[in-house]
């Protein structure tokens, strides 16, 4: 098994990914536990966010930081009644997405073993199937943020959101840089309004972050807002701006957290 097994690294999205804000960090991990596939994906689900996948976290740097050898449950698997392999579908949490990934050149080859679902060889960069239910180490990966899906105002939503700190975690309202963030906008497809709030507030004719940063892309915004429309959400469909809502409605909200330390 891998040498660094056990352990798990933190690191902004940014690094793995092209679209999202430094607040936002992914964390990998691979347990010190063997499982069957779908023993593993659960135990992802329930500690983490899901198993990884390369649309998530850069497979050069996973072998880069992790170092070792070993043969690790992914979030890969054959569909069905089909000779094809997919992700799977993170935003969900069910079934498979995107395209067939069967030709990609990172596989190993397929025809030396048999079984549905996909396993990463550490040591030879490659993919491999394996039998779904043989037990093996596994990779998960989670993040630092928390849809809440209750309806709230933005001032008792910002409130919630600080009142889950701690000594070592400081909780705001999520900030960003672009509103363009792909990975949020999949992070805020569960959220039962189609808008959620923002940590984003407009105070002494300024747009601010709840965090404390200032707004980088005032142009997104209106300079002069009405007085109801004083709050900033994101939508769960529209991939534009954020929008602008009286900060007196309620909706469902996004926080973050970051260490104190």
């Amino acid at each position: 098994m891998g040498k660094n097994t056990g352990t798990e690294f933190i690191l902004p999205v940014l690094l793995v990914t092209a679209f999202c804000s430094a607040n936002v960090e992914i964390r990998v991990g691979i347990p010190d536990v063997s499982r069957p596939w779908d023993e593993a994906r659960t135990y992802c689900q329930e500690k983490y966010v899901d198993l990884v996948t390369w649309d998530i976290v850069d497979s050069d740097w996973l072998v880069q930081e992790f170092g070792g050898s070993g043969d690790f449950w992914i979030g890969l698997h054959k569909e069905p009644e089909k000779d094809t392999w997919k992700w799977i579908n993170v935003k969900t949490g069910k079934g498979l997405t995107g395209e067939d990934v069967s030709g990609n050149g990172n596989w190993g080859n397929l025809d030396l073993l048999s079984g549905d679902c996909g396993t990463f060889v550490l040591e030879r960069k490659s993919w491999f199937r394996q039998e779904c239910s043989r037990p093996l180490q596994f990779i998960c990966y989670g993040d630092n943020l928390v849809l809440v899906t209750e309806n709230k105002t933005w001032e008792d939503a910002l409130s919630h959101c600080r009142k889950m700190s701690t000594p070592s975690q400081r909780y705001d309202l999520l900030s960003l840089t672009s509103p363009a963030s792909a990975y949020v906008r999949d992070k805020i497809s569960r959220a039962t309004s189609e808008e959620v709030w923002m940590g984003l507030r407009f105070l002494g004719d300024e747009w601010w972050w709840s965090d404390g940063a200032e707004l980088a892309n005032k142009e997104m915004l209106p300079a002069c807002p009405s007085r109801w429309e004083r709050c900033g959400t994101m939508s769960k469909n529209h991939k534009e701006n954020w929008i602008t809502r009286d900060c007196s409605e309620k909706r469902n909200f996004i926080c973050y957290h970051k260490s104190t330390a």
